[in-house]
């Protein structure tokens, strides 16, 4: 999963992210990671205003997830017994000049939780509640959007949640 959000508004800040976005759907085939897809997106926005971005990939069979983000994007994980764990991104943006990232690994189980946003967003203060809860994810969506701060700002939000298979 990933986000990218264009520095300032219009067609130009449309353009920027959409470039990233292209250059990690291009790139995302192989085994890059986060951190690698994120270097490969920045070399398209040279002359451009410039993005944020950042990316999450899960790891099933290794239980885990890798992220690397620049800018004010947000990631976090909670458990079903609400251990939060953030996977800060490093400062700066996305403009076609080389940057300092930094890759970062956590634990991700069954039945944990992952959320991705914008700095558009703002959860409510009972998001914990909604997300660790067994709300459909569209549900969930719906309350955290009803009953979040809106800021005067574009946002995005993706929510992930790992599902154990039900043996028959």
């Amino acid at each position: 999963m990933s986000i990218a959000d264009g520095l300032g508004s219009g067609p130009e800040a449309r353009n920027a992210a959409e470039k990233v976005i292209r250059g990690i759907e291009k790139h995302a085939q192989g085994d890059e990671s986060p951190l690698a897809l994120l270097k490969e997106s920045n070399r398209s926005l040279y002359g451009s205003r410039g993005s944020v971005a950042g990316i999450a990939m899960v790891n099933i069979q290794k239980q885990k997830i890798s992220y690397a983000g620049i800018g004010n994007i947000t990631c976090l994980t909670i458990s079903s017994k609400r251990k939060k764990q953030y996977l800060i991104s490093n400062p700066g943006f996305l403009n076609g000049c080389p940057f300092n990232g930094t890759e970062r690994y956590f634990p991700f189980s069954p039945d944990d939780t992952i959320i991705l946003f914008s700095d558009g967003i703002e959860l409510p203060e009972n998001w914990e509640y909604i997300v660790t809860n067994r709300f459909a994810p569209d549900t969930m969506i719906q309350r955290l959007v009803k009953e979040m701060t809106f800021i005067n700002d574009d946002a995005t939000l993706i929510i992930g949640r790992w599902c154990k298979e039900e043996s028959v």
